[in-house]
């Protein structure tokens, strides 16, 4: 499922790029609908190279085969961290460190929220929280890739990974090599760009740890169908689910919800911390929001 599923995320990403890089071929007045198909184009790049680093998230809990450890960190390696340019090894030791050592001085998550502010987050709109977020970008990137092993050799593969099977193919297909410029000018975009705010705007909707004594209501989970799908690919949205049993692959986390909804209304349903819409605040209970994410 997971390998299957990190093949198609890549697919897709393939052709997206390929198809951005047709326009690039356009002249005159058309140029501004290239640029414009560039855009949206690059936009849906960046969530779908997050939705392979939740894939590559799935793979630092062994979630991709259970049976097969090696096996598992092999096919994440090729399928989602090469792509994104991430090292499995090196973000497991970080992540696993913030589920055994969560709201503890050692946990990484907790160090990056009071870091970067991210529960002070200006949330009254969404020009001053765009503002807010990128005044933190730079420092949030560099932290990043302390965290996640995008040092060293590393961030070249990504680039390898690129020009093999998007930027070369693009030109080839529109036999043109200003379509392979523009395929590696969409996929920059989206990697280099894109992603990092996808990354920063799923992170800092994840935990509130300010007057919280417990990993469930320190946790938020993200249950409006434009975040899960934009924002929270391939079940990342249900986070307290996550938290409070890792060992679920992600495409069965949301059948736990839904059972946890039914089954256990006053431990669960009427206790979740949960938000709907991304700039909303968290509010405590399913009632309230017509059961979301079921």
């Amino acid at each position: 499922m997971s390998t299957t599923l990190a093949m198609v995320d890549q697919a897709v990403i393939v052709t997206i790029v390929i198809a951005c890089a047709w326009p690039a071929l356009w002249t005159g007045w058309s140029i501004v609908a290239g640029l414009a198909a560039a855009g949206f184009g690059a936009v849906l790049l960046g969530r779908q190279f997050r939705a392979l680093e939740c894939m590559a998230h799935e793979a630092s809990h062994y979630n991709w085969t259970r049976d097969n450890r090696r096996l598992n960190d092999l096919l994440a390696t090729l399928l989602a961290c090469v792509p994104t340019g991430s090292r499995l090894d090196v973000y497991r030791v970080s992540h696993l460190r913030h589920h055994r050592r969560f709201g503890t001085r050692d946990d990484p998550d907790l160090a990056n929220y009071r870091r970067f502010g991210l529960e002070e987050l200006d949330r009254a709109s969404i020009l001053s929280f765009a503002l807010d977020s990128l005044s933190r970008m730079p420092a949030y990137r560099r932290r990043w890739k302390e965290t996640s092993g995008g040092l060293g050799r590393l961030p070249v593969m990504p680039f390898v990974w690129a020009v093999v099977l998007a930027i070369v193919p693009a030109g080839i297909v529109w036999g043109s090599w200003s379509a392979a410029l523009a395929a590696a000018g969409v996929w920059l975009l989206g990697y280099g760009v894109l992603l990092p705010v996808v990354r920063f705007l799923g992170e800092c909707n994840e935990h509130i740890y300010t007057g919280s004594h417990t990993v469930f209501d320190s946790t938020i989970s993200n249950l409006g169908l434009m975040p899960r799908i934009f924002i929270h690919p391939h079940g990342d949205g249900y986070h307290t689910v996550h938290h409070l049993w890792p060992g679920v692959p992600h495409h069965q986390i949301r059948n736990l919800h839904r059972r946890l909804v039914v089954n256990d209304p006053e431990g669960y349903t009427a206790r979740l911390r949960h938000r709907t819409r991304f700039l909303s605040s968290p509010v405590r209970g399913l009632q309230s929001e017509g059961r979301a994410g079921r």
